[in-house]
């Protein structure tokens, strides 16, 4: 190949580069000034003339003012930013201590089921009404107790990712995707342009979170008339919880009927139970014990629950988000031009490469 030819061929490349560098600099050292003086002359009602000087705030365009304006986006968004996480963190201190609560209600509850507490696992018996074990064939026990799924406490937030956040893109094609349901945590604090409370369930008969899946359109070619998410974080199953357990020590005292052909063996009793450490009075006194921490617990989380909601109004919280994602938004903006210089530098530099490599 003639050199000339491909020499030509790269400096079109290296021209483009240069051309690229400093794109974001003053192209001069001079500034547009703040003000300039307005002159008017006016008539007299003698006939004289007289002059007028007025300082008139002027707004020519300057790259230095410019950068100033970008940076002051930058800072507002921050600012911003820091006033959220304030409140976001107050939220998520408050659920950390109802989370806690609630896992001790999982750990009393799995001792609960282990010991086989009332109500529990009863077994089939010979004859209506007694409690002799049935054995062999036909033999068959029956758990009277509710179990259930215990889920965390928490916000749904609602974010774009690639906007503002730990995951913030300014190379990113779309600012709005993904849109994401994303549990607000000390990583995400701050950010998002919406927070919706997620209690997660305590009793038995409430529903199991108050944010769901199923209250959008994830992914698409669901329900059209839902709002579209791109992705759902669910909250955290934080394990099975056992439901009335008996605050009566004779509940957990057997053998005993419980129904026809169905006897309770008694607490600390195998097969029935795995724990077998307590039977008796002991077993049944650690029982109701369980049970009276458990409604304790229940209680203080309830309590903490109304703290929690009194301190932070959301609806307040999230007009200042929303607004706060607008200046997210002109930020992004600003920084995704930037972005795509550099990555157009970056292409220019692969190009070059690949032209001296070619024989």
């Amino acid at each position: 190949m003639d050199e000339s030819l491909r020499n030509r061929a790269r400096e079109v490349f290296e021209k483009d580069q240069k051309q690229l560098d400093g794109a974001f600099e003053p192209s001069s050292d001079v500034k547009a000034p703040e003000s300039y003086e307005k002159v008017t002359v006016v008539e007299n009602s003698d006939g004289t003339y007289s002059k007028n000087v007025e300082e008139v705030e002027a707004n020519f365009y300057d790259h230095s003012v410019v950068g100033k304006v970008e940076n002051q986006i930058k800072e507002d968004a921050e600012t911003l930013q820091a006033f959220c996480k304030e409140f976001d963190n107050q939220i998520i201190t408050l659920n950390a201590q109802i989370n806690t609560k609630k896992q001790e209600i999982v750990t009393l509850s799995t001792e609960a089921i282990a010991r086989n507490c009332w109500p529990g696992i009863a077994y089939s018996t010979i004859l209506t009404g007694g409690n002799i074990r049935q054995t062999g064939i036909g033999s068959t026990t029956q758990n009277f107790g509710n179990n259930y799924s215990m889920f965390e406490d928490r916000v749904a937030l609602e974010i774009y990712k690639p906007m503002a956040g730990p995951n913030v893109n300014y190379g990113a094609e779309n600012p709005f995707d993904p849109t994401s349901i994303v549990t607000l945590t000390s990583a995400n604090s701050g950010f998002g342009h919406e927070n919706m409370r997620d209690n997660g369930r305590l009793n038995v008969g409430d529903d199991a979170t108050e944010v769901e899946a199923d209250d959008y359109n994830v992914g698409g070619g669901g329900d059209g008339s839902k709002e579209y998410l791109t992705n759902f974080e669910s909250s955290s199953n934080l394990g099975i919880v056992r439901s009335n357990i008996s605050s009566t020590d004779s509940d957990h005292q057997g053998p005993r009927n419980v129904s026809a052909f169905r006897a309770y063996a008694g607490v600390g009793v195998a097969p029935d139970a795995t724990n077998t450490d307590d039977t008796g009075t002991d077993g049944a006194d650690r029982c109701v014990a369980i049970a009276n921490s458990i409604s304790t617990l229940v209680s203080e989380i309830a309590s903490l629950r109304t703290q929690r909601d009194a301190a932070v109004n959301l609806l307040n919280l999230n007009k200042v988000k929303d607004k706060k994602m607008e200046k997210e938004l002109q930020n992004w903006g600003v920084e995704n031009v930037k972005s795509k210089q550099t990555q157009r530098k970056t292409s220019n530099t692969d190009v070059i490469s690949a032209m001296d490599a070619m024989i």
